[in-house]
């Protein structure tokens, strides 16, 4: 595989990326048919192993669940149990249950990071092979993903040590500088606050930036040796510094490319989004305003028509509004990926050789065996 620099990995990352999400081909040679199935297949397995979809469903799942209890009329003003508290505050039953929750939110954890570990050596196997067969990708990896999930678990607790190093001390020096003070005080001297403030948004996103780094370099750097020879993490970091001391350069250019396209991708097709979930909504919602004005009223046969459009409409969005989520993210991470193994693999020569195997020489010919000689005349 010729060496690729960062702006010319990309258009065969969109072109991979256009193959993978098609059934590969039952024929040599001729066109792949779209399959809804095999697609959303594809767009699952990878949108799972994004962060940004993890946040955005969950930011979701919490404003539905705070709705939910608005309505309901529950506030943060609901008495708390009685048998939570004794006479001086947390009782033995509350300590003990705040424990139990503790380790089951623990060794979920540790469940749903190794999971996520193997679902990335699954992506990685889905783009390099383009077979198409999850099964097939997800087996091969159980060790390499807890190796791979003990360098994530060390990186995370770096980036926390970071985080508390930098970020701590605002935090602390803003709370001395304001727990003697009145709302009063603070709000006659804002520079008080902002003075914090600003600084903590730099940091924030500094930090921001050394994450997105360690993100991509274990992703896209350390895991390739590890996934194609089982490779040590001593080994691929080895491997990763000697490409960093030849291609600084092009390392530096890729990572500001990887994180554009990420931000682009991201902007332009969540509002490719809302824009169909907004004619969803204006269609299904013109449609339940003419059923309420002919069926609201109509007794309680038209009043349960209606009720049940309603229900039945509700899930089509949300059923939509999640399809369309992982189709975005999904295609965002086949596309993240295949740049990587391109970027990478002109430089790693196990996994070039992986994504464009190399052109065997044909054989020469082999002489034609020499004739019989005519036996002497006598």
């Amino acid at each position: 595989m010729k060496p690729l620099s960062p702006v010319d990995a990309i258009s065969p990352a969109f072109s991979r990326t256009r193959t993978l999400l098609l059934p590969p081909e039952a024929v040599p040679g001729m066109p792949a048919t779209f399959r809804f199935g095999f697609f959303l297949k594809m767009a699952v397995i990878a949108a799972l192993t994004q962060p940004s979809f993890y946040g955005i469903a969950f930011s979701f799942f919490a404003d539905g669940v705070g709705l939910s209890l608005a309505m309901l009329g529950i506030g943060l003003h609901h008495p708390r149990p009685t048998y939570l508290l004794g006479g001086g505050g947390a009782s033995t039953v509350a300590i003990a249950v705040l424990a139990i929750l503790g380790v089951i939110a623990a060794a979920f954890w540790v469940l749903a990071g190794w999971f996520w570990c193997r679902l990335r050596f699954t992506l990685f196997d889905l783009v390099v092979y383009r077979h198409g067969r999850v099964g097939q990708a997800w087996a091969p990896y159980r060790s390499q993903a807890w190796r791979f999930f003990g360098l994530m678990f060390l990186v995370a607790l770096a980036l926390l040590l970071l985080l508390a190093v930098t970020a701590g001390p605002l935090f602390l020096h803003l709370f001395l500088a304001l727990r003697h003070l009145t709302p009063q005080e603070i709000n006659s001297d804002p520079t008080l606050v902002m003075s914090h403030i600003f600084p903590m948004y730099g940091v924030i996103f500094l930090f921001a930036i050394v994450a997105s780094v360690a993100e991509a370099v274990t992703e896209d750097f350390i895991l390739p040796p590890l996934a194609i020879e089982d490779a040590s993490l001593g080994s691929a970091f080895s491997r990763f510094f000697a490409f960093l001391r030849e291609r600084l350069g092009h390392c530096a250019l890729y990572l500001l490319l990887r994180f554009v396209l990420e931000v682009g991708l991201t902007w332009v097709g969540l509002m490719a989004v809302f824009i169909v979930l907004g004619v969803a909504l204006v269609a299904g919602g013109g449609i339940g305003f003419l059923l309420y004005h002919f069926l609201w009223h109509a007794g309680a046969g038209g009043a349960t028509v209606f009720i049940l459009y309603c229900v039945v409409a509700g899930l089509l969005v949300l059923a939509l509004y999640v399809l369309l989520l992982c189709a975005l993210y999904g295609a965002i991470a086949l596309v993240k990926q295949s740049f990587a193994v391109y970027f990478y693999g002109s430089w790693y020569r196990p996994l070039g050789d992986r994504l464009e195997p190399p052109a065997v020489p044909a054989a020469w010919p082999s002489s034609p065996a020499p004739l019989p000689q005519a036996p002497p005349l006598a």
